[in-house]
């Protein structure tokens, strides 16, 4: 990475080379479509989940939703801002404490949906496999309602707090995404192994063999018991899981895979680069987050059927009406003739 200043009688701007050979202008035309698509197919999801009775009362939906959310979130924050600067070559608002929101949010939403993927492939096996355990309000807030709070409180926590931490005086440079910031306990060897470990590797064998194994043991469990395993009941959470960790398959893990191989002292000029390029398509696990989950919506054609068909009506209401005055205003005025 370098940077370079290019001076003129009037100003100075400063060229930044991230290391990523795709150009700004680029980057913030493929967000700006990404980011629609994926902002109005989220909403859609949404609006069914939350909406639609049976998908709301679904335990196994219930950490969509929240990821859901998060999605939201990032689109109409993180991502308008990291595409403000590829537009204008300058971060939105130049000051410290825009910087520490901005790294605080996007720390915070990336992570937390990560574990708490990871503990949907855990998850997952419960529901399946031993649904006593949240046959009762107490067994299910214990076992449901309470891991999902505690992940998302962790994350909320753990980066307000360390996000302000610059004790260390690190410089703001605002012509790079989060001005190039970072809290200064990353410094720290053991807080930096500790923060891999915990969401990167674990969660990454969460996701990995946690999804792996629960369709092997679907597949065994259908052959030897195959009253207890309802296959049609369990398949769209099955599919749900599948589809969201395929996704992580591709854009999270091998990310973290070229890491751990730098972390532990292996050296790769190829994993070095693959991580930057990594950092960017990262965004895409957001970007197609919402569209996974559309497997999972019951009669989704008739769903998007019946929106247009809404449409058409509104539109046939509005034209139709003033079509039929137009009609009696000329028959009143020839009566009257």
């Amino acid at each position: 990475m370098s940077a370079s200043n290019i001076s003129s009688s009037n100003t100075i701007k400063f060229v930044y080379n991230d290391g990523i050979a795709i150009p700004y202008i680029v980057r913030f035309w493929v967000f700006l479509v990404s980011n629609i698509f994926s902002f109005i197919c989220c909403l859609f999801v949404l609006y069914h989940f939350l909406f639609d009775s049976n998908l709301r009362r679904g335990l196994h939906n219930h950490v969509i939703i929240i990821i859901l959310f998060m999605c939201l979130i990032w689109e109409l924050t993180t991502v308008p801002w990291s595409m403000y600067l590829y537009l204008y070559d300058v971060v939105w608002i130049q000051t410290p404490t825009f910087c520490m929101i901005w790294k605080f949010i996007d720390s915070t939403l990336y992570t937390t949906i990560v574990k708490l993927v990871g503990w949907t492939s855990v998850e997952r096996h419960i529901l399946i496999f031993h649904d006593q355990w949240v046959s009762t309000k107490k067994k299910r807030f214990f076992i449901h309602y309470l891991p999902l709070i505690f992940i998302v409180l962790y994350g909320v926590v753990v980066y307000g707090t360390i996000t302000p931490m610059n004790n260390c005086n690190i410089p703001f440079y605002y012509f790079i995404t989060f001005c190039g910031y970072y809290s200064c306990i990353y410094d720290s060897e053991v807080f930096s192994l500790y923060e891999f470990m915990t969401g990167g590797l674990l969660c990454s064998v969460l996701i990995g063999f946690g999804s792996t194994f629960l369709v092997l043991r679907v597949i065994l469990q259908k052959r030897r018991l195959q009253q207890q395993i309802q296959w049609r009941k369990h398949r769209k959470m099955i599919l749900q899981l599948l589809s969201v960790s395929s996704l992580f398959f591709v854009l999270y893990l091998p990310p973290i895979i070229c890491s751990g191989v730098q972390r532990f002292g292996v050296p790769s000029d190829i994993a070095a680069q693959f991580i930057i390029y990594g950092r960017l398509f990262a965004y895409y696990i957001v970007f197609l987050f919402p569209f996974t989950c559309l497997s999972t919506i019951p009669e989704l054609g008739t769903r998007i059927k019946n929106i247009f068909r809404c449409r058409w009506r509104q539109q046939a209401n509005t034209v139709f009406p003033k079509q039929w005055a137009a009609q009696v205003i000329q028959l009143d005025r020839i009566n009257k003739q």
